[in-house]
């Protein structure tokens, strides 16, 4: 794509991590053992370098015995555990303990999901009691309770649940039987966001403007809640007062097995939303894909080292997918522009919204200075999203061969816009002599067009 995209978010990069050469790798997750068990959270923690993990900040250190409350409008988490009290604020470089204005972070908190405000798990960790070690080479944060300092230590042993703003609606029952999942409102249901994510697989139910009533509360360790599931394909059922501004309730099923959740409000019962699980039925799912070949007509897009034009790789690769796809009986696919014609942004999203499609994917190349290089594949905040484009980019690697530039969060119209989970692919840098030789040749197309159609086959579960 164009020059100011890439150099932003090298920019970006730049700014969090001054310390770091520009073009330094940046490991875009990272795992975290307490006391030898594994955490796990529903938004990833960010290995931004030099073995700074940034964490969100509740799901973390709620689960390390502290308490965690969010002021909207200061941007400002509060961290409360035994005797210390640490603020800190969205931007803001120094962090406030106890009172005291300490030394500046390297990384400043940021909010990089709706809802999710993430911040240095080293500093806050050793704050609160803990000794946090780095192992390099697994990308793992390993944390240790000092002596007399683990989440049952002190005067925190449950720490309080998440006290949302003031809701219009309270969730009063959740149930899974054998064959409905089942929640209860004291008012009409809010209609729910429904979203899966993987490694597990979960599938995902937020209630915006609603909170657990008090007896749903008085079940939250360490602000979840579980109850048992009766259902053949789910594990079990997780729930929690999620997010505060707007507030909502959070219901995750773990699944054992690929399910899809169709859930609505009870006939006659706007107070009850019921839930069906279904497995796809082998031969009859029809998903519905679309392949966005970016650029087009009077906009070429990036213009390559020998003024080869973006927009004729893109619509190549493009084809080729789409051809590959029609072979696929569980899949529809539709093209945002199957010629050489100009499509607006608004109008690629708006194309895929009105067919409620099941995925979206953009294709382009990127440029910058001629010695850039590599594949990267860019995302837009939601977690399903980010599920996809990590697929994306694992196969498109073994499909190139070049540097990989990793997962990246970008907000780009095709991406942001578009209601279903979306992935825009930049296959490699036509500002780059390596990248380009390759891009353009029948034979590198054919296999960037096979690892799309692995990619897509891979998240909707098709064998």
């Amino acid at each position: 794509m164009k020059l100011w995209s890439t150099v932003a978010t090298l920019l970006m990069i730049a700014l969090l991590l001054p310390s770091l050469a520009l073009g330094a790798a940046v490991t875009p997750t990272a795992k975290i053992v307490l006391d030898g068990k594994p955490l796990t959270t529903e938004v990833d923690p960010l290995n931004v370098g030099a073995g700074t993990v940034m964490v969100p900040v509740r799901e973390i250190f709620e689960k390390l015995g502290a308490s965690v409350t969010w002021d909207q409008s200061k941007q400002k988490a509060t961290i409360v555990r035994n005797s210390t009290k640490i603020d800190l604020t969205i931007g803001d470089s120094y962090p406030i303990v106890n009172g005291v204005k300490e030394k500046a972070l390297e990384v400043a908190p940021m909010n990089v999901y709706p809802g999710n405000t993430v911040v240095p798990l080293r500093f806050v960790g050793e704050k609160i009691g803990y000794n946090v070690e780095w192992n390099q080479k697994t990308s793992t944060v390993l944390l240790t309770a000092k002596s007399g300092q683990g989440p049952g230590a002190g005067n925190n042993v449950n720490p309080d649940p998440v006290k949302p703003n003031p809701a219009s609606v309270l969730v009063q029952s959740i149930q899974l039987t054998k064959d409905q999942l089942l929640i209860g409102t004291d008012k009409n249901a809010p209609k729910p966001n429904v979203f899966k994510l993987t490694g597990p697989d979960r599938i995902v139910i937020d209630l915006p403007g609603t909170e657990l009533n008090e007896a749903l509360a008085s079940k939250l360790v360490a602000n979840v809640g579980e109850i048992p599931s009766l259902h053949p394909m789910v594990e079990k059922v997780r729930f929690s007062n999620f997010n505060n501004d707007p507030s909502t309730v959070r219901i995750t099923l773990d699944m054992k097995a690929n399910a899809e959740l169709a859930i609505a409000a009870a006939a006659g019962q706007a107070n009850k939303l019921i839930g069906v699980l279904k497995a796809p039925e082998p031969g009859k799912t029809k998903y519905k894909v679309v392949i966005d070949a970016g650029h087009g007509g009077t906009d070429p897009g990036a213009i390559s080292i020998t003024n080869k034009k973006e927009k004729d790789f893109a619509l190549a690769v493009a084809n080729k997918v789409v051809k590959l796809l029609e072979k696929e009986p569980n899949i529809q696919t539709y093209t945002t522009r199957s010629t050489d014609t100009f499509i607006t942004l608004d109008g690629r999203s708006e194309f895929a919204n009105k067919l409620d499609a099941d995925l979206f994917l953009s294709i382009h190349a990127n440029k910058a200075i001629p010695s850039a290089s590599g594949t990267e594949t860019y995302y837009y905040k939601r977690p399903e999203s980010k599920a996809f484009a990590t697929i994306v980019q694992k196969h498109l690697l073994n499909a190139t061969g070049f540097k990989d530039r990793k997962v990246k969060e970008g907000n780009f119209s095709v991406i942001r816009e578009t209601t279903m989970p979306a992935a825009l692919a930049e296959v490699g840098f036509l500002s780059n002599a390596g990248d380009e030789a390759a891009m353009y040749t029948p034979a590198f197309q054919d296999k960037v067009a096979a690892s799309f159609v692995k990619s897509i086959k891979e998240y909707l579960k098709i064998q």
